[in-house]
């Protein structure tokens, strides 16, 4: 599903369905909104939304909870979850579609790295959040998120996504890295469940319809492919193929 497309079918959906959808946003300042009135007829169901970049603003327009602030921080999925439920009953709407998270270039920490992304959905009949962790530059980030929120309100209104099935083989892994000047992912430690595995040498890279491959050497000597889904903007590991050269 290209990006034009998923913001006319959502759209189509919730005319078709009668639903209204707010959106609050903080990363992404107002990307969401912006490809949401990219359809014509948008009024139909898009209400508005609210750009509560700074903490008091998530407070005072949001009711996000102070104390959600300053127990999991602004980059959680408490607070998307109440930035979604908040802007869902000031707006009146349906559907609530929140974002929050960390763009770059600065901003992150170990435990909350750059690209770092909350995205929250608030209906009356449920409530979901998703962790992402997105790879590239700023401006990737803010798109990745945009796209992805877009992506869980599809999945929410049952319409169909690209990069919802992954490959049998791939396992989903965090992958944490570091960014060339070129905005090149360069990953530094990689977690699959529950495990922290430290990088100790990267190998050769390519692209393909799969997305964005690296070859990684594990401490201990173990090679691994990382795979990075530029749709979903999620990562894959799998067994480096036996026989084929690392750099």
């Amino acid at each position: 599903m290209d990006q034009e497309a998923l913001e006319y079918s959502v759209g189509q959906a919730l005319r078709q369905r009668g639903l209204r959808l707010a959106v609050a946003e903080s990363c992404t300042g107002g990307l969401v909104g912006h490809r949401l009135t990219n359809a014509v007829g948008s009024s139909d169901y898009f209400l508005g939304g609210v750009i509560a970049y700074a903490n008091q603003v998530k407070e005072s327009m949001l009711g996000v909870e102070h104390a959600t602030l300053l127990t999991y921080g602004a980059v959680s999925q408490e607070a998307v979850l109440e930035m979604a439920r908040g802007v869902r009953r000031r707006l009146g709407a349906d559907i609530g579609l929140a974002v929050s998270g960390i763009a770059g270039p600065g901003g992150g920490t170990p435990e909350k790295p750059v690209g770092l992304v909350w995205i929250g959905l608030s209906a009356a009949d449920q409530e979901t959040a998703r962790r992402y962790q997105f790879a590239g530059a700023r401006l990737a980030v803010k798109e990745l998120a945009a796209q992805n929120a877009l992506l869980l309100l599809a999945e929410y209104l049952g319409l169909p996504q690209k990069g919802a099935v992954k490959p049998v083989d791939l396992l989903e892994v965090e992958v944490h890295a570091r960014y060339s000047s070129q905005g090149e992912a360069l990953p530094v430690r990689l977690s699959l469940d529950g495990i922290g595995y430290q990088v100790e040498a990267l190998g050769r890279r390519w692209k393909d319809a799969q997305g964005e491959h690296i070859l990684v050497m594990l401490v201990g000597g173990k090679t691994l492919e990382l795979i990075y889904d530029t749709g979903s903007g999620r990562w894959y590991a799998r067994q480096a193929a036996k026989g084929k050269p690392f750099a």
